[in-house]
């Protein structure tokens, strides 16, 4: 079964305004281009995106 990527909501284009924007509990996660960012929490991202190629650019805390 394919990850649908739309529970990961609408896309940042810019890293600084997604780092900007989500909570200390939250990570930034960008797709296989790298032209696109997800606020995502550590479930979300371990549920899907980390098995289909998201890579982490900003972790909890940062």
């Amino acid at each position: 079964m394919a990850f649908d990527n739309s529970v990961l909501g609408l896309p940042y284009f810019s890293l600084e305004a997604a780092a900007v924007d989500k909570s200390p509990s939250e990570m930034v996660i960008t797709d296989q281009t790298g032209e696109n960012y997800y606020i995502v929490s550590k479930e979300v991202y371990e549920d899907g995106p980390q098995q289909n190629g998201y890579k982490v650019v900003v972790n909890e805390g940062e």
